[in-house]
């Protein structure tokens, strides 16, 4: 893992702060990987050196969780509990502010990064989702709890970069996209616990 990588979460918190935006788990796992995607463009490595895989609703990385405690022990990151969307109920802060550009190696990894956040950081993240799922090179022909193939990024950017087309019929997608809607309903209802108890009534 780069040690930079400490660093880039703190300025993505940062951010979330700035732009009063709830920072999930989950959100902050795909920003990253986003972000490898762009930086992967221009360097043909992954700037986090995680070891990305096609995992239920996308890329993930085994270094994740691990990595977040560890911020949290050396007072980097804040977990605080909400009561806000995106089905999860922590968000997390920077300890203190971090800048993007002294972390950055070059002027065009902190555009890359920038870049990335103006788009997604405040988008739901469902969409967010959706954009990794369908429309990321790595997750093309992806297979299941195998590692993701970051050589076919392509080396071009993408024209239009907030919404590229999947070249999908319209009907088609919408069918595509409710079906994995509806996997990620599932996935959610099977993190609840499924023996909850109910008291028995008492007669008066």
């Amino acid at each position: 893992m780069n040690q930079s990588t400490k660093q880039v979460i703190a300025a993505i918190a940062t951010v979330a702060k700035q732009k009063q935006v709830f920072l999930s788990k989950t959100k902050l796992l795909k920003l990253l990987y986003l972000f490898d995607v762009e930086y992967f463009r221009q360097h043909r490595n992954t700037f986090t050196g995680f070891a990305w895989k096609f995992f239920h609703l996308g890329p993930w990385t085994i270094e994740f969780d691990p990595l977040l405690e560890e911020l949290e022990r050396e007072d980097i990151l804040l977990a605080r509990q909400s009561t806000r969307p995106d089905h999860e109920s922590t968000t997390y802060l920077p300890v203190e502010d971090q800048e993007i550009g002294p972390v950055l190696p070059g002027h065009h990894d902190e555009f890359a990064l920038r870049r990335v956040l103006n788009a997604w950081i405040d988008r739901p993240l469902g969409e967010i989702l959706d954009h990794v799922y369908f429309h990321t090179e790595p997750m093309e022909s992806a297979v299941r709890n195998t590692p993701l193939d970051f050589s076919k990024v392509s080396s071009q950017q993408p024209e239009r970069y907030n919404r590229p087309q999947s070249g999908t019929a319209p009907g088609d997608a919408a069918r595509i996209r409710q079906a994995f809607r509806d996997r990620q309903s599932q996935l959610r209802a099977r993190q609840i616990s499924p023996t909850e108890f109910t008291p028995p009534s008492v007669r008066r």
